[in-house]
């Protein structure tokens, strides 16, 4: 003999409340940040973080800033 069954209830979200979009699109504002990995020998890792700290930025900085370098020169 079976018990009765029983019902999980699950609220929607708040509106502060981040939420998990399955469908493959962006669901997080555009100032939010995601963090990525690369990787690099240790010698050219040491050489960017020397650089980007006398040029006085962090190394995502530098790297965004590449980044739009040769987006901008790919067109």
């Amino acid at each position: 003999m079976k018990g009765p069954k029983s019902t999980i209830k699950i609220d929607p979200p708040k509106d502060d409340e981040p939420t998990l979009d399955v469908t493959g699109r962006s669901a997080a504002p555009e100032s939010s940040v995601k963090p990525i990995q690369i990787k690099v020998p240790v010698s050219k890792h040491k050489e960017m973080k020397a650089y980007a700290a006398e040029q006085g930025i962090s190394m995502t900085e530098m790297i965004m800033a590449g980044y739009e370098m040769y987006r901008s020169k790919m067109k």
